[in-house]
């Protein structure tokens, strides 16, 4: 009865659809700040199930097109108790706390393989194959359009039906992000003075905990203006 889509990805304040294509019955989250994780920001345990649509594999999962996770520029690695994780099962897991399935992945052949291990039932679209992180066979847009529509409708169907659930989590969870820059002197003090519930493992690598996936997800997201522009950073 209700579909709401929210931007996740991209540049000028995460404000890149195209208002005017997209069917006006849904509503659009938008822009920066959201007043809580940037990407999740409208997700709560009234939805029936969420889509991820144009997803790409985690950092390190060659040749996933644009692997990488939170940041393809900052991050050599962010591992979840001592595994390195994606953004997908990063949602999938925040959904699944509030009992809320993904019953959707759309993107390359190998999000999507990685995604189908994580959630049984889930429905794919595979809309372009990997090559490296820069090139794949890709389907044109059209086609790749009618693919995406036809696989939610699937995904619709299974929802009701009850074929897909939320998946199992077990709380606390623990985070190391890796760092491809080593960690300054003003980022250590501070981090020690304003920052304990991180912890500097070793010269280019923070760890947390957190019990909520979302925030998990903000802390994460956090460790590279830690690390470069510690002082701009207030809270999160």
């Amino acid at each position: 009865r209700e579909f709401v889509v929210e931007e996740n990805h991209g540049v000028e304040m995460l404000c890149n659809l195209l208002l005017d294509e997209i069917d006006p019955e849904v509503e659009v989250v938008r822009g920066l700040p959201r007043g809580g994780a940037t990407t999740m920001a409208a997700l709560d345990s009234s939805f029936d199930t969420m889509f991820l649509v144009g997803h790409h594999a985690k950092v390190r999962d060659y040749p996933g097109v644009c692997a990488h996770t939170i940041s393809y520029s900052d991050y050599a690695d962010v591992r979840l108790g001592g595994r390195s994780v994606g953004e997908p099962e990063m949602f999938i897991t925040a959904a699944a706390q509030y009992g809320v399935p993904c019953s959707l992945i759309t993107g390359d052949d190998v999000v999507c393989q990685e995604v189908t291990k994580l959630v049984p039932g889930v429905t794919t679209a595979v809309v372009k194959r990997a090559f490296s992180q820069t090139a794949a066979a890709i389907i044109p847009p059209r086609r790749a359009q009618r693919m995406i529509f036809e696989a939610a409708a699937c995904a619709v169907a299974a929802t009701r039906a009850g074929a897909v659930e939320p998946i199992e989590f077990a709380p606390p969870f623990d985070f190391e992000v890796q760092l491809r820059e080593p960690l300054g002197d003003a980022a250590r003090r501070t981090l020690g003075e304003r920052f304990p519930e991180f912890t500097i493992v070793d010269d280019h690598t923070l760890g947390f905990s957190a019990d909520d996936m979302e925030l998990g997800f903000r802390r994460a997201a956090i460790c590279s203006y830690l690390a470069n522009t510690p002082d701009a950073v207030r809270s999160y």
